[in-house]
């Protein structure tokens, strides 16, 4: 059971890197494409080599030209060119990050984002409501599993977890302020209403998803710009104030309030929430099994409690608890009308403190 436990996170794991892997290079397929669009991507990897943006469209006009329809034999010669119109067809397959995207043809928006967009129009888009069917779906069958799965911040955030845990090794306790569950969606509804009285999406401009697929596309953005200026190598100009915010919620998580966003604040959350409020894949607890350790109760990053079947709606299905537990006791289950499950409750266990 342990190797399947490990599989599980590994996964996760992976699923979340993969986002944050593919946030980067999408901004970097970009500009590789408008270069081989203007015929000048031979001269930028030839006057870039060795620079980080030239080994960046060395490595993409190597794949792209790799794949079917990529590279095309020259007329009489046995040598092959690249395939301009093929290779930036190619390059059209995936564009956007977590707040939107297109996937193979198939476009996705978060369910916050076309909420807002939605209210700020005062109109329902066709292109834009057949973008939130998969994540509406998805939602409503597995619940909030944006925030643990796919979420970049999520995983940044989990990775700041770790850091307050360094502080308790290091013997420096930072404090754990609890706040109540029911601010996101005050913010939420704040959120909403402003966009309907601007005309503006307002949550936007504050939903870490969006903030980090717009720094990362500016700072790679900026990284090419600098190159076409003689400027190469690595470089963090481009990030803007949102990092400043993106960074003070790490810092606030890490010394004031264990996950504070997700559990406390974050308006995303407040909608994948509400839309998975009857999902029928969730943890469910075996009660003829548990021992009462309290691992799952602490490994637990909502702040829920497995051990008593008080997950609730706020449980993101990470599968966090389930890896903590060596009795077995904890496992993802399908029901359709699954009552068993006790209404959420705070925990007041010490070893959380």
């Amino acid at each position: 059971m342990t190797f399947e436990i490990h599989k599980l996170q590994g996964a996760r794991r992976a699923v979340q890197l993969t986002v944050i892997f593919a946030m980067l290079l999408v901004p970097a397929i970009s500009r590789y494409a408008n270069y081989v669009a203007a015929d000048e991507i031979d001269e930028q990897i030839e006057g870039w080599e060795g620079s980080v943006q030239g080994s960046t469209i060395a490595i993409l006009d190597s794949a792209f030209r790799s794949l079917p329809n990529g590279e095309m034999k020259r007329e009489g010669l046995d040598v092959s060119e690249r395939d301009t119109q093929g290779v930036i067809r190619h390059t059209q397959a995936f564009r956007g990050g977590p707040w939107s995207a297109e996937l193979f043809g198939v476009s996705v928006t978060d369910p916050l984002g076309g909420l807002e967009s939605i209210i700020a129009r005062k109109h329902v888009a066709a292109v834009l409501a057949l973008s939130l069917v998969v994540p509406v779906i998805l939602t409503l069958i597995f619940g909030r599993v944006f925030c643990s799965w796919i979420c970049p911040m999520g995983f940044i955030l989990e990775m700041s977890d770790k850091l307050r845990n360094l502080l308790k090794f290091l013997e420096i306790k930072p404090f754990n302020i609890r706040f109540h569950r029911g601010t996101k969606f005050s913010l939420l509804a704040i959120g909403l209403f402003s966009t309907a009285i601007l005309s503006v999406p307002i949550l936007g401009y504050i939903y870490p998803p969006a903030m980090i697929s717009r720094e990362f596309h500016d700072l790679i953005f900026t990284l090419f710009d600098r190159a076409e200026a003689g400027f190469l190598g690595w470089s963090f100009v481009g990030l803007t104030w949102m990092s400043l915010i993106l960074l003070g919620i790490i810092l606030f998580e890490v010394f004031v309030s264990r996950r504070w966003w997700c559990r406390y604040v974050c308006p995303g959350g407040g909608v994948y929430i509400v839309l998975g409020m009857k999902r029928p894949i969730r943890v469910k607890l075996l009660e003829s099994k548990c021992t009462r350790c309290v691992d799952c109760v602490v490994a637990c990053p909502m702040g829920l409690n497995p051990m008593n079947n008080q997950m609730g709606t706020e449980c993101d299905n990470c599968g966090a608890c389930i890896s903590s537990c060596h009795d077995d006791a904890l496992k993802f289950s399908f029901a359709l009308n699954d009552v068993s499950e006790k209404k959420s409750q705070p925990i007041a266990i010490p070893v959380l403190k």
